[in-house]
């Protein structure tokens, strides 16, 4: 399952997790608060931002 995340290097949102999910973590976020590190992540035809850290889904829940 895939989960919301703060990326390391830029501090905007991503995601963590098996990759199936992301479209789920990430279409309700919009697109300015994405992360913008490479390399994308490719699912149904929409780039996404790279897979985050364990680290930056603790800190995704802590900005809840």
């Amino acid at each position: 399952m895939c989960k919301g995340a703060i990326c390391g290097n830029c501090s905007k949102r991503t995601w963590w997790g098996c990759g199936s999910h992301v479209p789920s973590v990430m279409d309700s976020i919009p697109k300015n608060e994405w992360c913008d590190c490479e390399p994308k992540t490719e699912k149904d035809g929409t780039e996404y931002p790279p897979m985050g850290t364990m680290a930056g889904v603790a800190k995704a829940l802590g900005d809840s």
